[in-house]
């Protein structure tokens, strides 16, 4: 089964400013698998871009499960970038950059978790703020484990 978490990657009228890990409220894995693509509309350029997987653990509060240094990303358009990103049921999506570049909807959405600062390493966990309805463009896609694979457990 295909997995999928975030929200559509297109052309959105703001963003988000320089130096935030933000993270997608909308669109939250519906299975647990591997995230193996991600697409990003971006405003600038991102050098480096961090993208990861996140978790509540208690209301506005994040960890995040797994993450990755996809390196340059170009701004303009939609941008498909291959990544492998652990992810399990109810997790979000999120990413970092120093530079002014995820676009931004602030209204029609789930909202976005934000935080200045970089808190996108692996069992980072931190308080967010929540911007409500906000939606960004950023969209995984995976796939969970083919039946009969272990996912830990030994069959046989």
């Amino acid at each position: 089964m295909t997995i999928t978490i975030g929200c559509e990657a297109i052309a959105r009228p703001s963003s988000l400013g320089a130096g935030y890990t933000v993270v997608n409220k909308g669109n939250p894995a519906g299975a647990a698998g591997t995230i193996t693509s991600v697409e990003v509309w971006l405003k600038d350029d991102a050098d480096p871009l961090y993208i990861g997987i996140f978790y509540t653990t208690n209301g506005n509060t994040l960890k995040c499960r797994s993450s990755q240094n996809v390196g340059a990303v170009a701004t303009g358009d939609k941008r498909t970038i291959p990544v492998t990103l652990s992810v399990e049921i109810g997790d979000y999506i999120g990413m970092y950059a120093l530079a002014n570049v995820i676009e931004l909807t602030t209204s029609g959405g789930a909202g976005v978790w934000y935080r200045e600062g970089e808190y996108i390493d692996v069992d980072d966990e931190a308080t967010f703020q929540l911007g409500a309805a906000w939606v960004i463009s950023l969209y995984g896609t995976g796939e969970e484990p083919a039946v009969g694979s272990s996912r830990g457990f030994i069959i046989g």
